[in-house]
């Protein structure tokens, strides 16, 4: 009876580490055709958000230009429309574009305003959203945005009528800043945040679909157009700590940045203490119509040339396996991979490259 359940027990392992192994198996992205688009004309100021529609045009978000670049399949410049202001088409602090299920270009300002137009370049309508931060787009008359609250950063779900619909998740006001006091004894809120390990209110939106999180969590909702969550997606995994050469780096750049700002050293000091031992567990996240990339820090923060670990999901949350990038895009469709590049005369480029994902 003893052997009988002895092998029953070395089965059941066998299949639990073999589970284990098929979940882990790793996964390569093999490239294809590469387009690069301002290498030559210097015509970005920066690349802020990238999009693509159904046609495979692609628009490109200058935002300190408060313009969009409107590109066909091959690259030609189809059209720029934008400028700062408040008129029809004109932008305040744009941050963000997506392309709607209707066809519209949703252009999103860091502060107050969803502008949406045809992809003709042509204004359609304004959504004003007084007090809302961030802002993005879930559905027609659905839009995202963190709002402060006394002690935090919380993220919460709108409608056209500025109501909050949803809250989601939060950032206490302590996870990105130290109070110390001035040359008068008052306290004041010095604020200072690193990706690495300062959780951040993440969301990003493809097609019919939103993924909302928290960087330091690894739990990440993802809504469909009507705003209700259609999975989830959790992974139980150990967060990465920081090894010697890492803190060194975070430390000086503490240092540098404090110096540069004229940071009492009390300061500098309680912000180098803040830094927690371990990193936190998601960077980014990109979704494509049917994946979900989870952008992880990179394997060495210190090392600008360390690889870029990702964990890609279905979008109905199956686990599909890791994956290495050598730099986060900035956008991702079913057929390309857009990474934003600069060149050693310091021009800010686009890289558009053909993709297909296969195991390894």
């Amino acid at each position: 009876m003893k052997s009988k359940r002895t092998a029953i027990f070395f089965i059941f392992f066998l299949m639990l580490v073999g589970g284990m192994l098929q979940a882990e198996k790793s996964l390569e992205l093999k490239r294809g055709e590469i387009l690069e688009i301002g290498r030559e004309d210097m015509l970005f100021v920066s690349i802020t958000s990238v999009c693509e529609d159904k046609d495979l045009n692609f628009y490109v978000l200058d935002s300190k230009e408060h313009k969009i670049f409107k590109f066909s399949e091959d690259g030609k410049r189809m059209f720029s429309i934008g400028q700062k202001g408040q008129g029809p088409g004109d932008f305040q602090n744009p941050h963000f574009i997506t392309i709607s299920v209707k066809g519209h270009l949703i252009v999103a300002d860091e502060l107050y305003d969803i502008s949406f137009l045809d992809r003709k370049g042509t204004f359609i309508k304004r959504v004003h959203l007084d007090g809302r931060l961030s802002l993005g787009f879930i559905g027609e008359s659905l839009f995202y945005a963190w709002i402060w609250k006394p002690k935090s950063r919380t993220q919460v779900m709108v409608n056209s009528q500025n109501d909050i619909l949803k809250t989601f998740f939060h950032v206490s006001k302590e996870d990105f800043s130290v109070s110390a006091p001035d040359d008068s004894g008052r306290l004041v809120m010095f604020n200072f945040s690193r990706a690495e390990y300062t959780p951040s209110l993440l969301f990003a939106h493809y097609g019919r679909y939103s993924a909302v999180s928290i960087g330091d969590t690894y739990d990440i909702l993802i809504l469909d157009e009507k705003g209700d969550v259609s999975s989830r997606i959790q992974r139980q995994v150990r967060p990465e700590k920081f090894h010697k050469k890492e803190r060194e780096y975070l430390e000086e750049d503490i240092k540098r940045k404090g110096r540069n700002r004229g940071w009492p050293r009390s300061v500098i000091h309680k912000a180098i203490k803040s830094i927690p031992d371990h990193k936190v567990f998601i960077d980014r996240i990109l979704l494509t119509e049917k994946l979900v990339f989870v952008f992880r820090i990179s394997e060495d923060i210190s090392d600008e040339e360390s690889p870029v670990p990702v964990d890609m999901f279905s979008l109905t949350g199956e686990f599909l396996g890791p994956l290495k990038l050598e730099k986060k895009p900035i956008c991702i469709s079913e057929k390309h991979i857009y990474v934003v590049h600069t060149d050693v005369s310091g021009n800010l480029f686009l890289k558009r490259t053909e993709y297909q994902i296969s195991g390894s």
